[in-house]
């Protein structure tokens, strides 16, 4: 049960991501500066780090204990929410 659950938060994640890329490459366009470049580098890295953990949830049939499989879950949900919330203030 958790691991379809952090599968699932590995795809909110990864949306989340990607929206956020959207709207800081859309400001970069419309204000070139460094702070929003710096943004567009942030969000494409860490969409890279989604697609690895999909990758990786995807090809790895377990986590090697149910504490450890607890664990990721809990550390995607805590991302998902940070990424909500950074989302949330970058559509502002």
């Amino acid at each position: 049960m958790a691991e379809m659950l952090g599968a699932l938060l590995h795809v909110v994640n990864l949306a989340l991501v990607l929206l956020l890329l959207v709207i800081y490459a859309q400001n970069y366009r419309k204000l070139r500066t460094r702070m929003t470049a710096g943004l567009v580098l942030f969000a494409a890295f860490f969409l890279a780090q989604s697609l690895m953990n999909l990758y990786f949830d995807a090809t790895m049939v377990m986590y090697s204990s149910s504490s450890a499989e607890n664990a990721a879950m809990i550390l995607e949900a805590a991302q998902a929410v940070g990424f909500a919330f950074l989302l949330w203030v970058s559509w502002e």
